[in-house]
């Protein structure tokens, strides 16, 4: 977020957010699938998706406490 969000039109600031959301909830959740996936291949039900999990949860709460404090006006 280099560039001032009023020099951009609300559709774009709009549609930047809505990325920024997606990649987040992406972030979260792809490792616990991959996670499954390594669980039914090898039969090790359910450590590697727990594992997943909690990389993901790693993964997703870093990018939400960067993308926060990015916010305009906080100091």
């Amino acid at each position: 977020m280099n560039r001032d969000d009023s020099e951009r039109s609300i559709l774009a600031v709009g549609l930047d957010w809505a990325a920024r959301i997606t990649t987040i909830g992406l972030e979260f959740v792809v490792p616990g699938l991959i996670g499954l996936g390594v669980d039914h291949v090898l039969g090790i039900r359910p450590w590697a998706m727990i594992c997943g999990m909690i990389i993901g949860f790693c993964i997703g709460m870093y990018e939400l406490l960067r993308i926060a404090s990015q916010v305009p006006g906080r100091k």
